[in-house]
């Protein structure tokens, strides 16, 4: 009876619906190893906290270059990282999703250390050199959806900015700062989005759009 009625309140805790979490990142470029784990989990977190605000969250202690992010199984790396916590301890879950608490979770075990090109092959070093210079990086991670702002917290920063200033180039740069001290290679964020496994193709054009408009001509 005891089991069943745990089994009953796990039914009915949406927290644990994977579908109810959204798959966020923060990408741009590296001059670099686009595949670096960040030994300062706190560092992770600052940089989360100033996209996200004041919410819960999963994140991951490792960038990674967009063909990393989805292994041979078609598992993504916020699939990956929310299932590592499910799976050890449940109520974290709930916990991130009462805006309780966040986590960073380490890459080392998340299966995702295989370089997969996609059919859209746009971000292929191999095939398309600049982004043997320009490389792509994603920083992903994971908010409840039920939480989630309108807009969201890195939007009305960046807004905001603008407004007092007329740009936002101290907001990007902060990230900027950050990200440098941990990883080897010049950083360059260029902004945040949200990964759509019905439409991965968003993700890629962000960065080929980038380039082509503002890096590929000069």
């Amino acid at each position: 009876m005891h089991s069943q009625a745990i089994n009953q309140e796990e039914d009915n805790n949406p927290s644990f619906d994977p579908s109810l979490w959204n798959s966020h990142y923060i990408y741009g470029f590296i001059n670099g190893n686009p595949m670096q784990k960040i030994s300062d989990k706190e560092a992770v977190s600052e940089i989360i906290r100033n996209t996200v605000g004041n919410q819960g969250f999963i994140a991951i202690d490792s960038i990674f270059h967009p063909y990393y992010l989805v292994n041979q199984n078609g598992a993504t790396a916020w699939d990956r990282a929310w299932f590592s916590i499910f799976l050890k301890e449940k109520k974290v879950i709930t916990e991130v999703a009462n805006n309780e608490t966040a986590i960073v979770v380490e890459s080392d075990n998340l299966g995702l250390k295989q370089f997969r090109v996609w059919p859209n092959d746009s971000l292929d070093p191999n095939k398309y050199q600049q982004y043997q210079k320009f490389v792509p990086f994603i920083l992903p991670y994971l908010t409840y959806s039920k939480n989630e702002e309108t807009p969201p917290h890195w939007t009305k920063m960046i807004e905001a900015e603008i407004q007092l200033q007329g740009h936002a180039e101290t907001y990007i740069e902060n990230f900027n700062s950050v990200f440098s001290q941990f990883v080897s290679g010049h950083i360059m964020t260029l902004g945040f989005g949200q990964f759509d496994r019905e439409n991965p193709d968003d993700l890629l054009e962000r960065f080929t759009d980038f380039y082509e408009n503002n890096i590929a001509n000069r």
